[in-house]
């Protein structure tokens, strides 16, 4: 068998596997279509794809299955599997199909957005009415989604992920770009209180999943918020949206304060904004007056933006001083 035909069946198979990506010239890793993967991370992928003898052999370093290119194309599109076949035999019967140059992997690149802007709905349509009443920036509807069907629109990127959502839930989607506006992440923010409130997808598994990136100017002061809906109220703002702090490492350089939700009773938000503190950033801790728990909840609370803007940068501290306040605020 021909180890082209292998890379050329693996590149057209790539479309439906999660969390697809060519790790070196003859090994490729996935989520194990067989098994599903881990049902607990969606980010792992266990499933392999390696050059053994001028072949690929299958391997899942979850379930255990294994076995030819053929085996993981039967289990998948047996259409391809056939058609697989066939050029193997031409190939073995004195029919070249290859060639010395083995095709290249692509990861597709998404632009726009499927889905209607909250802009353009209308004033009385249930997602517009959720943003009004959190007062969201209405020059930022234009930037903001509604998908009828989140289940049925992230099934377009990840159908894998699709299949863990439920139908008939409907949400607003708010994208991710990178800095040249390539679609890179989506969170989609449920209309009612539930459990899953947010749910993201990453659409470039290889990105940073940080929103705001293509409007902010790395020259100015940038705040980093936790969540996209905070970052639309502060000029030149990023949201980390869950992503770790070493994920912004890229900002590093920059002149950067963390404004971390005023939750001194949350486990995670006192260890990120510690860990900011340790590793030298500028942090806001909020004062005792401060009553509300985020910015979305600050401006509801009809507290006006540069009010709580001035609060910010006058609360802004790094190295012993922070360490200080941050002491006293998690006490308070």
């Amino acid at each position: 068998m021909s180890l082209y035909i292998d890379h050329k069946y693996t590149n057209l198979l790539s479309s439906r596997l999660s969390r697809f990506a060519r790790k070196s010239r003859d090994l490729y890793n996935f989520r194990c279509p067989i098994c599903g993967d881990s049902q607990k991370n969606q980010f792992k992928a266990r499933g392999y794809l390696f050059n053994k003898k001028n072949n690929l052999i299958f391997k899942c370093h979850n379930c255990g299955a294994g076995g030819s290119l053929k085996f993981l194309l039967d289990k998948i599109d047996p259409t391809l599997s056939r058609q697989y076949s066939f050029e193997n035999y031409k190939e073995e019967n004195g029919t070249p199909v290859y060639q010395e140059k083995i095709p290249i992997f692509r990861k597709p690149v998404f632009t726009k957005i499927d889905a209607p802007k909250l802009i353009d709905l209308d004033p009385d349509h249930p997602a517009v009415k959720f943003c009004d009443v959190r007062m969201l920036p209405k020059d930022r509807y234009s930037d903001m989604y509604f998908a009828d069907c989140f289940k049925s629109w992230v099934s377009k990127y990840d159908v894998e992920l699709a299949a863990r959502l439920k139908a008939n839930d409907p949400r607003i989607i708010i994208p991710f770009f990178s800095k040249d506006r390539k679609l890179i992440a989506a969170q989609g923010r449920s209309l009612e209180n539930n459990t899953l409130r947010y749910f993201t997808i990453k659409i470039d598994k290889s990105a940073t999943k940080i929103f705001g990136l293509d409007k902010i100017k790395e020259d100015e002061l940038i705040y980093i918020v936790e969540g996209p809906f905070d970052s639309m109220f502060l000029p030149n703002s990023l949201a980390m949206a869950g992503s770790d702090l070493d994920d912004v490492s890229m900002f590093y350089a920059k002149n950067v304060v963390f404004v971390y939700d005023n939750e001194p009773r949350n486990k995670e938000i006192v260890f990120k904004i510690e860990k900011s503190i340790k590793k030298g950033f500028a942090v806001c801790i909020w004062p005792d007056t401060v009553k509300f728990k985020d910015i979305n909840d600050m401006v509801v609370g009809e507290m006006d933006i540069l009010e709580i803007i001035d609060i910010i940068n006058m609360n802004t501290y790094r190295g012993l001083p922070a360490r200080i306040k941050f002491n006293q605020w998690k006490r308070s």
